[in-house]
């Protein structure tokens, strides 16, 4: 009988595939329909400071809901991994300019000394992952970064995920230190995990 860290890991490989196969046409596509059902939510309204993520091999891409807070007067952090600590830092941008590859490939913050912000200090945060299911389970890249970052969300943080429909699974492997997502938006639905819809 496989192990969790082997369902995970074969469930990540699996839905990596299918997400590199899509056209990057499709992916910008459906990101848009994505990022406009995000941005009619109300609950962002009321954010003041969002950590947001830079796309990475055919993630729903965030760049109008970047484009949006920054033109809305909300604060956005994108996260910068410190190796050493094998932990995430949050540092303010003002647009993608401020961005460059970094660690494992994936766009950061290009300035080392730029506002940092903790992460209790968040009202939003949106999350990375390569599948989540109907429960607000998430499966990430298995480095674990998100799950140690928000631990230390406050209560009222809204912890929310961008996905492509075939993210969105019935049940994927959970372990106690696995960190739910409060809502999840893709392009047909709006999950509102905290509701239990």
């Amino acid at each position: 009988m496989l192990s969790i860290a082997e369902k995970k890991k074969s469930l990540r490989r699996d839905i990596l595939q299918q997400r590199l196969r899509l056209p990057f046409e499709e992916v910008f596509k459906l990101s848009s329909i994505i990022q406009k059902k995000f941005l009619e939510l109300n609950e962002l309204k009321d954010v003041r400071r969002l950590a947001l993520y830079a796309s990475f091999k055919n993630e729903v891409l965030a760049d109008t809901i970047l484009e949006y807070a920054t033109s809305h007067g909300k604060e956005v952090f994108f996260p910068r991994v410190v190796r050493g600590k094998k932990g995430l830092i949050f540092l303010k941008v003002h647009g993608k300019k401020d961005l460059a590859p970094g660690s494992y490939e994936i766009e950061e913050p290009s300035h080392d000394r730029g506002e940092t912000a903790p992460v209790p200090s968040f009202d939003m945060i949106i999350v990375p992952g390569v599948a989540f299911d109907t429960n607000g389970n998430r499966l990430g890249y298995g480095k674990g970064y998100y799950d140690k970052a928000l631990e230390n969300a406050r209560e009222g943080c809204l912890i929310a995920a961008l996905a492509f429909d075939f993210q969105i699974l019935d049940r994927i492997p959970a372990e106690a230190h696995d960190v739910k997502m409060a809502k999840i938006v893709t392009e047909s639905r709006v999950l509102n995990i905290e509701r239990g819809e």
